[in-house]
């Protein structure tokens, strides 16, 4: 019988040691980041009501879900971006206009397909309430970017693209809203083959090629030029003017490696214009996914616009991690001393603690003792306190 006091639940873990610390460091770079730019920090509970989660009158089925002892139905945090909308349309006192809010927290989701992915992790990021302008997207992106900067990450890819382009483009060339659920489908499921069988039996040959080509390739300036030329006269063409505009901004801001990318679907069904997706070299899954969600507010009562993106802290230490890109590593010292010297190594330690130093005070016997802890604890000195002072051993 499975011993359930020794095992984590699937898709948890333990975080401990470097891996616990250069999570908080990112955690606090991040944080510092987005309140440098205006960001407010808050806080949302870890349990909601399971509505503040079920757009549309639907329940999603990545929730997890419990019942209090009042009967209610309640959800682990899954999505901050709903938190903080559920935050502002019941909160009557916020000051009218633009209002920014950042957040880090742990969020809670059973991924659709389970393939070892984790079901908890810690996501960071911004909410942009209020502004409906291609400056606020800029100034999103921009952010994102700035911040990854911040965190050491020198090579990374943004991915653009945009809710509102496929839509129009499917209604240009004259489908219907039953085909065009089935093709959102498999294009958030990345399954090309049976989006290729779908458009071939439903419409034109050329056209169904053109949404493939959009699902398989991507492109920088030129590529997005040449779509403008093929879509001259039709609405989707407004779109990527669109699209452009923001690359161009962005280019002047100094921002670079931006991809168009139109296969770029996510779980946040809410999507309503652009969408972008951040992958760090060699990592396949991306750290940062947002997005505009113009609609999203007013499932609480509130017809507000919104963007933002959320930041996977999980997959950014890893990464860290990966490329010692973050030296967490200090000098810390172990402190010895027989037990008619307590009193005065503990003493010892305060002072040394004031000077910035490290150091940990452990009950052992002797001074080998010391020294073979400290060695396979990390400790790169022992202090040896004695009735005439103290002393210093180097951990070999």
């Amino acid at each position: 019988m499975k011993n359930y006091k020794l095992h984590i639940s699937d898709g948890f873990k333990d975080i401990y040691g470097a891996e616990a610390l250069v999570k908080k460091e990112l955690e606090n770079r991040v944080l510092n980041t987005f309140a440098r730019y205006g960001y407010e920090l808050i806080k949302t509970p870890g349990l909601e009501y399971i509505d503040v989660y079920s757009l549309d009158g639907g329940q999603k089925p990545d929730l997890y879900s419990l019942i209090n002892r009042q009967g209610e139905v309640l959800s682990l945090r899954n999505d901050m971006t709903a938190s903080v909308a559920r935050h502002v349309a019941s909160n009557n006192s916020l000051p009218e206009g633009t209002l920014k809010y950042c957040y880090s927290a742990e969020t809670y989701r059973y991924p659709r397909l389970y393939q070892g992915k984790n079901h908890q992790f810690l996501q960071a990021g911004i909410e942009l309430i209020g502004d409906d302008s291609l400056e606020g997207d800029v100034s999103v992106i921009y952010l994102a970017h700035k911040t990854l900067k911040d965190c050491n990450c020198k090579s990374f890819t943004i991915n653009i693209g945009s809710s509102l382009f496929l839509s129009t483009l499917l209604d240009d060339f004259k489908i219907n809203d039953e085909l065009k659920e089935s093709i959102y489908k498999t294009i958030e499921n990345k399954d090309y083959v049976t989006l290729r069988e779908i458009l071939n039996k439903n419409i034109d040959s050329t056209k169904a090629e053109f949404i493939i080509d959009l699902m398989l390739r991507g492109g920088r300036l030129k590529y997005i030029e040449g779509l403008m030329k093929t879509l001259e006269g039709t609405k989707s063409l407004e779109v990527l003017k669109y699209l452009k505009q923001v690359y161009l901004t962005l280019r002047e801001l100094d921002v670079e490696n931006i991809i168009f990318d139109f296969s770029i679907y996510s779980y946040a069904e809410y999507y309503t214009g652009i969408i972008f997706n951040i992958f760090i070299d060699n990592v396949t899954k991306y750290v940062v996914q947002g997005g505009r969600c113009n609609t999203l507010f007013k499932e609480y009562g509130k017809d507000l616009p919104d963007v933002g993106f959320g930041m996977d802290l999980d997959v950014l230490t890893d990464y860290v991690l990966g490329n010692n890109l973050i030296d967490v590593k200090s000098e810390k010292y172990l402190s010895f001393q027989g037990d008619e010297f307590f009193v005065k190594a503990m003493k010892g330690i305060e002072d040394l603690n004031n000077q910035g130093i490290t150091v940990s005070w452990v009950k052992l016997n002797s001074l080998d003792e010391a020294l073979a802890y400290a060695k396979s604890h990390g400790f790169t000195k022992v202090i040896c306190y004695t009735e005439n002072g103290m002393s210093l051993k180097e951990v070999a």
